[in-house]
């Protein structure tokens, strides 16, 4: 008699055992997926901050000066300044000069550039330019709730950098929920131009040092300011142009995300609440930050990028400036002020 052939099949617990063998192995391998492509993710950003300082020299170049901090009147930052040379003339060109322009002549100081030539502005400001965006963050991932929902988000669009420092930078923004009924957020951006410690600080009081801390270490985007590159007598390599930001979320980076900043508006940004953790929802809207592990990217006045450590402890007193005991948070302020005379602490900086 003839016996039919046996048929060779897993057994249950066979596929069972291999099933779990492909899970070990995809939990092994994820952790190394997720770091390279972050570490993709964090060249990209420097390539595009690298965009940024040089666009900013060639402005230099044609100019003979650096953008300003920001418009008084318009809001508008050195980002809509440098979009000839960020190969984003197209939506330049098509912005009436008085958007940008320093003396607007009849402008008043109620039209921002959001409200500005309604509905021509506020159309060309929802460009995206991909340059100005970190491949590991998302910022228009914000709430689109109004208040009172605590989870309510807004739009910045403009940075008033001199400020009460108890009372952190003047941040002016909109509800997200409001641009969305009108067409559409605003193009949004990671970077921000560096305004020193507090900007342009006026001495009140010629006893305090920490005032006069706060005047020894003013950035190069400061106001209405023109600052050329002999301003920058620190040195090109040891003057931080623009630092990476991230905006706020409600708890943390773990709840919705509250806060992000338009490329319009982003003006120059002081560095006193240094580079916080991002788990700090309070402080973060005012602090530079970035979704990079342990750094955030900084680039150079001489056209270089560089990571910095983070985060930072915020200085709990005067003396504490003064004595400059908070070496990490001092050397944010030595990086960021271009005619301090401080040389940077390079711990800082990979």
């Amino acid at each position: 008699m003839f016996r039919p052939p046996k048929r060779s099949a897993f057994t249950l617990i066979e596929l069972l055992v291999v099933i779990a063998i492909i899970g070990v192995l995809v939990g092994l391998l994820l952790p190394a997926v997720q770091k390279v492509r972050e570490a993709a993710n964090r060249m990209s950003c420097q390539n595009n901050m690298k965009q940024i300082a040089l666009a900013t020299h060639n402005y230099q170049s044609a100019y003979g000066v650096f953008p300003y901090g920001t418009n008084r009147i318009t809001t508008v930052g050195p980002l809509c300044l440098i979009l000839p040379f960020m190969e984003q003339d197209n939506i330049y060109r098509q912005f009436d000069p008085s958007v940008y322009a320093i003396s607007p002549g009849s402008i008043t100081s109620g039209d921002d550039w959001v409200n500005l030539l309604f509905p021509n502005t506020y159309a060309l400001s929802r460009s995206r330019v991909k340059a100005y965006e970190c491949p590991s963050d998302n910022p228009y991932q914000v709430s689109t709730s109004r208040k009172p929902d605590p989870a309510y988000g807004g739009i910045y669009t403009q940075v008033v950098a001199n400020f009460p420092v108890n009372q952190g930078p003047a941040l002016g923004y909109y509800y997200a929920a409001d641009f969305v009924a009108a067409g559409g957020l605003p193009g949004l951006t990671n970077y921000v131009p560096v305004a020193g410690t507090v900007g342009r600080w006026t001495v009140t009081n010629a006893s305090s040092l920490t005032q006069q801390f706060y005047l020894a270490h003013e950035g190069t985007f400061v106001d209405e300011t023109v600052n050329s590159i002999g301003s920058v007598s620190d040195g090109t390599s040891n003057t931080a142009l623009f630092a990476e930001y991230v905006g706020a979320f409600l708890n943390g980076n773990s709840g919705p995300r509250v806060r992000s900043m338009s490329w319009m508006g982003s003006g120059g940004f002081p560095s006193y609440y240094s580079v916080v953790d991002m788990s700090d929802a309070g402080t973060a809207r005012y602090s530079y930050g970035s979704m990079h592990p342990a750094i955030l990217n900084m680039a150079f006045a001489d056209g270089s990028v560089h990571a910095v450590r983070k985060p930072n402890a915020l200085p709990q007193s005067a003396a504490e400036i003064i004595n400059r005991a908070n070496t990490g948070w001092d050397a944010l302020q030595r990086l960021t002020g271009k005619a301090d005379g401080d040389v940077p602490n390079s711990a800082l900086t990979n």
